[in-house]
């Protein structure tokens, strides 16, 4: 086979790659050490090139770029045959997402695109001879599998913070290849609007301290004391999912299994 390298597919934030982006950036530079091949990243957007060089500084050496107002935010039918395509045109043995809601949709159904087979929400990747070793969490965090796939490209997500970005070199430069778009037969589905939650204080993703509350707080003035005690500590606040469900704190701040994991 000629598959070589790692493809990353990135996540932007206000027009700049993700933290995690930056993590699976330094993922791929590490496994390139071993197994060779250049590290790619794409790229979906709406037109910015701030985040081509941003990716380039954290570790890739050539950045695949696609923009269209569809790609601006994520939608799975405009992202797959795009993802789909540079990866076909990268040919990399590896495929890193993020595992995240558009990272985890767009995953399983990438691989099936691909003839192969995916591992979600991997908090660790390494190389063993010929082999990548994907270690996942089970039985609701108890016990942790690892597995290896027989075909590629290997695509498998990756939990955020569980993998260290390397340190932004300026001087890093690589190769910006523009990606051809053809969107129209594709789209099944169109958005119609987008609502988004306004969220005060550090983020979960962010938080090296997490301040968490539940159905004990009896209701959703509980969450005022959380809130106060987060302040002082410089931390974020979360909410189990009963909490949630009860309408007492953002759906956004629901942490566990059933919401953002944030510790692994």
């Amino acid at each position: 086979t000629n598959e070589s390298g790692v493809l990353v597919i990135a996540e932007l934030v206000d027009g700049q790659p993700t933290g995690l982006t930056a993590e699976l950036l330094g993922l791929a530079r590490r496994l390139v050490e071993t197994r060779g091949g250049p590290v790619s990243a794409a790229v979906l957007g709406d037109g910015s090139t701030d985040a081509v060089a941003t990716c380039m500084t954290q570790g890739a050496d050539r950045v695949y770029v696609a923009n269209h107002a569809l790609l601006a935010e994520y939608q799975g039918d405009a992202w797959l045959p795009t993802v789909e395509n540079i990866a076909r045109e990268a040919c990399p043995a590896v495929i890193l997402l993020g595992h995240t809601p558009s990272g985890a949709d767009l995953a399983p159904r990438l691989a099936f695109r691909l003839r192969t087979a995916v591992a979600m929400d991997c908090v660790e990747v390494a190389v063993d001879g010929d082999k990548l070793l994907l270690t996942r969490p089970c039985y609701g965090g108890n016990a942790r599998a690892v597995v290896s796939c027989h075909t590629r490209p290997v695509v498998a997500t990756v939990r955020a913070k569980s993998q260290d970005p390397l340190a932004p070199d300026a001087s890093r430069t690589g190769e910006m290849i523009s990606v051809p778009l053809d969107l129209a037969s594709s789209l099944r589905t169109r958005i119609v609007g987008r609502e988004r939650m306004s969220a005060e204080g550090v983020r979960l993703e962010d938080a090296d301290i997490v301040v968490a509350g539940g159905r004990g707080l009896n209701g959703p003035e509980g969450f005022r004391v959380i809130e106060e005690l987060a302040k002082v500590l410089g931390a974020a606040v979360g909410a189990s999912r009963a909490a949630c469900d009860l309408g007492w704190y953002p759906h956004a701040r629901q942490i566990g299994l059933t919401g953002k994991v944030v510790t692994t």
